[in-house]
């Protein structure tokens, strides 16, 4: 029986300055672009897709939430 690795967990700092840990499930490039894709620990339902701009993590919406989604899972598909 083979054990599912379980996902690293990171803590991240909100704009408040608190510190939240969330389990960090991807990352991945598209155009050059590093995006994460996170759950928060205490909060399972809670899932992020950040982008990293300049030594920062930003959260995506809109068009750009709904493009790099759809290319995640094009390439998990492939």
């Amino acid at each position: 029986m083979t054990e599912k690795a379980l996902p690293k967990t990171v803590t991240l700092i909100d704009e408040d300055g608190k510190e939240r840990d969330f389990a960090l499930h991807d990352a991945f490039d598209v155009e050059g672009v590093t995006y994460y894709l996170v759950e928060d620990a205490a909060d399972p339902e809670l899932v992020l897709l950040l982008r990293e701009e300049k030594g920062r993590l930003a959260t995506i919406e809109g068009e750009e939430f709904d493009r790099i989604l759809s290319i995640m899972e094009n390439e998990s598909d492939a």
